[in-house]
């Protein structure tokens, strides 16, 4: 984009809004944000009735569940800009009205192709609204810029248990998979308006500057050594946390033979982890990338290895898929994002956060078929193993060659 940003004036300390209120307008942004959750976690689950109705092939269906993550990876990088352009509370809004209006117009799909346009345009959408509502979470909250990030996937557990509950239900009440497209495309639209009526400028274009706890230090460049070891990081995680989000639930229907509602409810739990997110937020702010990166890394490993591996008794499977969700999603993605933000200086969190957003979505938009593709070749253990475990393994190595002293801190003027 060639176009002149449009000036921002930044609140001074007066402004500054109170943390209550601060609080309940940040929240508005997570209820958008929950709504992309619900469509991307109910996909999966609708996508027996997607093949059956178009003939899909398994590769072709997992392609449709993941590749919405090639349009969040392409426009998460230029999110930053955009960010600039329009600000950060319009971009939240646009990001989600473009989702909502592709989930809608999923619906409406004739073939292969055209619906493969709605999901990589509702990606497109959610990377403008997640990317900038990071930035929002990290510029607004300084001091707790873990918690904060941590947060965000707290809203991606909510749509998580909401999504696929709600979506077999209207499925199941309505007799057809575009009941709940239509449903969370109309919801997502509602909630972008919301945002624009109620959510201040004062909350979305704050500056950490104006706060008594500022962003110091970092590097002055993505090309450094922390911010590109965690985007390669970022990216094994894609490719593997995704083989899981797209096809776990056909292994659960297809390969152990459970039902909509079953494999729903196994799913879900996964998402419900995430509401642990503030935990590994936490871990952000207080210890070492090297130690919880590693170890997060290892923990979805040894989850993968249970899921694959063990039983295919329901218990055995939602316990393992609850701990996967807690490994990965409240972990690692949280983890990932938080030292992202945390390796560069004051100047570049919108960039870092695109940078996130597009390494760990480009991944994801190939996690589909290239696990549906092993699976094929292989079958299912031996893609698990080597997509699901073995990535994760490499990704827990490579953070030890992470720089600690390098990442940026948070200094409150009082403490010398």
């Amino acid at each position: 984009m060639s176009a002149t940003p449009v000036p921002r004036t930044l609140p001074s300390a007066r402004e500054i809004l109170a943390p209550r209120t601060a609080v309940m307008m940040f929240g508005l942004l997570l209820l958008a944000y929950a709504v992309n959750a619900m469509d991307r976690m109910v996909f999966p689950i609708l996508l027996v009735e997607v093949r059956a109705e178009y003939g899909f092939s398994l590769e072709a269906a997992g392609l449709q569940a993941t590749v919405f993550a090639l349009g969040m990876g392409l426009a998460g990088l230029p999110a930053g800009r955009i960010q600039q352009v329009l600000g950060r509370r319009r971009t939240i809004a646009a990001g989600t009205v473009v989702f909502s209006v592709a989930t809608a117009l999923t619906a409406a799909s004739t073939g292969f192709a055209d619906m493969l346009s709605w999901r990589v345009l509702s990606g497109l959408g959610e990377a403008l609204q997640l990317a900038a509502i990071m930035t929002v979470a990290s510029s607004a909250f300084p001091a707790r810029r873990g918690v904060a990030i941590g947060s965000i996937n707290m809203a991606f557990a909510a749509g998580s248990i909401i999504g696929p509950a709600f979506g077999s239900s209207l499925l199941e009440s309505y007799g057809t998979w575009r009941a709940p497209m239509l449903a969370y495309g109309a919801i997502g639209a509602a909630l972008a308006i919301v945002i624009m009526v109620l959510v201040s400028p004062r909350l979305t274009e704050a500056d950490s500057s104006a706060s008594s706890s500022v962003h110091v230090g970092g590097a002055a460049t993505l090309l450094s050594r922390n911010p590109l070891v965690l985007a390669v990081i970022t990216t094994l995680f894609g490719l593997a946390d995704f083989a899981f989000i797209g096809l776990y639930a056909s292994y659960l229907r297809e390969e152990l033979h459970l039902s909509s509602g079953g494999a729903g409810f196994i799913v879900g739990l996964s998402g419900l982890a995430a509401f642990a997110s503030p935990l590994g937020g936490y871990l952000v702010d207080r210890m070492s990338p090297r130690v919880v990166i590693t170890a997060l890394n290892l923990g979805v490993a040894a989850c993968g290895c249970a899921l694959f591996l063990g039983s295919g008794s329901t218990a055995w499977q939602a316990t393992f898929s609850f701990l996967f969700g807690l490994f990965a999603s409240s972990g690692v993605y949280v983890a990932a994002a938080g030292y992202l933000v945390k390796s560069v200086d004051a100047d570049r969190v919108s960039r870092a956060s695109g940078l996130f957003v597009t390494c760990v979505y480009v991944a994801a938009s190939v996690a589909g078929l290239l696990f549906s593709s092993l699976v094929s070749a292989a079958g299912w253990i031996n893609a698990a193993m080597v997509q699901i475990v073995g990535f994760s393994v490499l990704g827990a190595v490579l953070a030890l060659a992470l720089r600690p002293h390098l990442f940026s801190k948070t200094h409150t003027p009082q403490d010398h």
